[in-house]
Formats: structure tokens, C-alpha cells, sequence
């Protein structure tokens, strides 16, 4: 069985970016995956103090709510993070999320834990899919530190409206088939 960790970084627990995300997991759980949902606004967690102590140690010392969530990431399969765009950029809790990730490279740079395939979410006010196109390939070259293969980039555009994604059906099917395939291990082959 595979095992999927989603993180949900939105405020909102009814808009564009948890729909998106809640379609992945589905697709990932009707085709027997193992799912485990965080909700980074409803955790209590501190950003990385830089303390390097991951350097010496494969974990993060700080014992909040976010670690539990780290330890699940080791031994996942797949990662889906999602992230409403604002200020053009994701929200600040996933930024920290992406810091607390550390622990998961080497002091080389190199995956610890094996590789691990990634869809990254995100919901915009913008029209145009591509508006965010180069900020999603910056924030996705960390990625192959970590031991994430980027399989997929969801985008829901006019996401100032909070049904945009529940109205768009090729939107609805395309996440509910990404977490099938990541269930069924055929992501981005």
C-alpha cells in the first residue's frame, strides 16, 4: 500500500486549494493508498532555528506538531503540498514547511530517505495558468534535495472566486486522477 502525505496550506478549510487537495487524496484512497491530511493552519509550529542540529542527527530537534508530520515524510511514498498564491507566493506556513524539510538532505545536499514523488497545488486570483510558471520551477529546484521527483503542478486560476475549483470539471478529474496514479505508482511515468 502506498502511503501519501498532503499538506494543505490554506487558510481556508472550504476554498480552491482544499478542494484540489481533497481530490488528490480521494483518488489516492479509492485506489488503496494510505493518505495522511495536515492542515497547516489548524498545527502549532515553530520555522527552522537554523540550529544545523539535522546536520548531525536525520531528524529536527524541535518537538511541535509539525514533527510528527516530518516523521511520515521519511517514510512516504508521495508528497503533495498545496498553497494558495498570495503577494505572489505561497502562504508563510508552507514556506516553513519547505524550511523544516532540512532534516531531509544530507550534508551534502543529497536525499537521506530515498525519493519520493511530489505534486505541488496551487490556487491563483490570475487567469492564466503560466502567471506563476517561473516561481513554481524556482521553488521546485530545492526539490530534488529533498528526494521529491516533481510528477505535477495543479493550478487552479480564479481562485478569487471559492468555487472556481469545484466548478471546473477538467480541474475535478485531473487532481482526482493524480492521486490515483500516485496510489497506483504510476505518477509521472
Amino acid at each position: 500500500m502506498k502511503e501519501i502525505v498532503v499538506f494543505n496550506g490554506s487558510p481556508r478549510m472550504d476554498g480552491n486549494t482544499v478542494t484540489v487537495l481533497d481530490l488528490i487524496a480521494k483518488g489516492a484512497r479509492d485506489n488503496g493508498a494510505e493518505v495522511k491530511y495536515y492542515t497547516l493552519f489548524k498545527m502549532k509550529f515553530m520555522a527552522c532555528q537554523s540550529c544545523f542540529a539535522c546536520r548531525v542527527k536525520d531528524d529536527c530537534i524541535i518537538n511541535d506538531e509539525l514533527h510528527e508530520a516530518l516523521q511520515k515524510v521519511k517514510t512516504a511514498d508521495a508528497i503533495v503540498i498545496g498553497s494558495p498564491i498570495y503577494m505572489m507566493q505561497m502562504t508563510g506556513p508552507v514556506k516553513n514547511l519547505y524550511d523544516r524539510l532540512f532534516p531531509l538532505m544530507d550534508v551534502e545536499g543529497k536525499p537521506r530517505f530515498g525519493t519520493k514523488k511530489m505534486i505541488t497545488v496551487y490556487s491563483q486570483s490570475m487567469d492564466d495558468l503560466h502567471t506563476y510558471d517561473s516561481y513554481f520551477e524556482y521553488t521546485a529546484a530545492m526539490f530534488p534535495s529533498f528526494g521529491f521527483e516533481w510528477v505535477d503542478n495543479i493550478v487552479c486560476a480564479n481562485a478569487n472566486d471559492p468555487e472556481s475549483a469545484e466548478q471546473d470539471g477538467e480541474l475535478r478529474i485531473r487532481a482526482y486522477e493524480a492521486g490515483r496514479a500516485l496510489a497506483l505508482g504510476t505518477a509521472g511515468a
